[in-house]
């Protein structure tokens, strides 16, 4: 499983981080980053809620 996030989307409200920190990390302007990495074996949920908590829908899960 793969994680893409289109950086043109990502408006920065942090709430990837907030829901899968073990995940997603925000720069310091508080947008995601990196944009493409792989999921950890036993992280999938954390990847999915990570994503679903996106209020852009700039978090694409990749199976």
């Amino acid at each position: 499983m793969r994680i893409h996030i289109d950086a043109l989307q990502c408006e920065g409200h942090g709430m990837c981080a907030a829901t899968a920190p073990d995940l997603y990390d925000l720069n310091d302007d508080g947008f995601a980053t990196p944009t493409d990495f792989e999921v950890p074996p036993g992280s999938e949920s954390s990847a999915e809620s990570g994503a679903m908590a996106c209020p852009m829908g700039a978090i694409k899960v990749q199976h």
